[in-house]
């Protein structure tokens, strides 16, 4: 089931992060600290996103665990290693250093992250650095798998107590290693969980247009908050899903059902957000005032749209943009990182970077979902087909064969 609004927000998300490493790795040399937040925003919602989309898909259909782990791995692990190949490539092309068979190894097995802010196992490898984030999104989906079955509420609800346990104690564990990195695991998984509890209580809650414009503009001024010195704070981003929860009940395009969120629940912490900013003045002034303002700017965008008619054109865009940006937003996530790093080695004009770089950006991602992924899926499937006759077979009588096949197709 593809809801347009989600779909729309998969495939921005994916866009906004795709800027961010194109600037970031530009000839020109890297953008401020501060709007690397951007890209950061983008991938937390990421992460909220994948956590509604698991629970609407397993409501809608629900697997068992095998099954579950098996369609998250075909979907995932076959591209993923197409991008670390490419990865490899890239290193080989620009002349790089190699990392050791071990950080080889670790990256394979999804579990590096960025050496200069985690470094937890393994570091992710120089010519693919967004891989680490997949070593997480890979680790919600274990943990979910390992609710599935009778108890999966209450093994949900302990999961996300351990999550919120685990935030402090990341602030408190300073060691880079394998416990840390699974602690960080569970504290970010928060994120994920509160994704996965937004479908959940869908109709327990709603929310109206200018209000989820409000909230939006809020998220902005949230992620620039500075809890301590390190840039990827799962408290930060804790309470950035908390304050995205009506954005994305909206996206759910769902009617009106159970208890109405009002703006004034969003005014007073905004409020404290702003004055907060002002005293700690943990960024400059001016962006402050800016960040401040962008709530009433998100809620002034909605009257013009809606007082020029512009809804049509700007859901026709939503649908259009939705329904591409999304397909192709895991194989573009996976393999655009590499693109750029090689051009940005050879290429030291900004314009020609970016000329050179997006179209074959485009290529690969196209490459990868419409051809490459459909010959993975038909492998699986080919074998799924082979293996139901020979346990007819086994069975020596015709009727178990028609009953086995809507069990396989499922």
């Amino acid at each position: 089931m593809k809801i347009t609004y989600l779909e729309f927000l998969r495939g921005m998300s994916c866009l906004f992060i795709v800027g961010w490493h194109m600037a970031f790795l530009a000839p020109t040399g890297h953008p401020t600290h501060l709007t690397a937040y951007w890209g950061t925003d983008a991938l937390i919602m990421f992460f909220m996103l994948s956590g509604l989309v698991i629970n609407l898909s397993e409501s809608k259909k629900p697997k068992t665990r095998k099954e579950f782990v098996k369609n998250r791995f075909i979907r995932i692990y076959p591209q993923f290693v197409m991008g670390m190949l490419l990865g490899l490539l890239a290193l080989y092309i620009t002349g790089a250093a190699f990392p050791s068979f071990k950080v080889i190894l670790g990256n394979f097995l999804i579990v590096s992250t960025m050496k200069d802010y985690m470094g937890y196992i393994v570091p992710s490898i120089e010519s693919n650095l967004p891989v680490w984030s997949l070593a997480f999104e890979v680790a919600f989906y274990v943990l979910f798998s390992f609710t599935i079955g009778r108890n999966q509420k209450k093994a949900l609800f302990y999961w996300f107590i351990i999550a919120l346990i685990a935030i402090p104690a990341f602030f408190l564990k300073t060691d880079r290693n394998a416990l840390t990195h699974i602690i960080a695991v569970f504290a970010f998984s928060s994120v994920w969980l509160v994704g996965y509890y937004i479908y959940e209580y869908r109709n327990h809650f709603y929310v109206e247009k200018y209000t989820v414009l409000f909230g939006l503009g809020i998220l902005p001024l949230i992620s620039r908050m500075q809890f301590s010195a390190n840039f990827y704070d799962p408290l930060k981003y804790f309470i950035f899903s908390i304050f995205a929860i009506p954005f994305f009940r909206f996206c759910l395009q769902l009617p009106p059902a159970g208890k109405k969120i009002k703006m004034i629940y969003l005014i007073i912490p905004h409020t404290l957000f702003v004055i907060a900013a002002l005293t700690i003045r943990y960024m400059p002034l001016t962006n402050t005032i800016v960040y401040s303002t962008f709530p009433y700017v998100y809620m002034a965008l909605g009257f013009v749209v809606e007082k020029l008619r512009l809804k049509g054109y700007v859901l026709k865009f939503i649908d259009k943009a939705g329904s591409m940006t999304g397909k192709y937003s895991y194989p573009l996530y996976i393999s655009h990182y590499t693109v750029l790093f090689v051009f940005s080695k050879y290429i030291h004009n900004v314009l020609l970077y970016a000329i050179v770089s997006l179209p074959i950006i485009a290529i690969i991602a196209y490459g990868l979902e419409n051809w490459f992924q459909p010959v993975i899926m038909r492998y699986f499937k080919k074998g799924k087909q082979v293996k139901t006759p020979l346990l007819a077979n086994e069975a020596s009588r015709p009727a178990p064969q028609t009953s086995l096949m809507p069990a396989e197709s499922a």
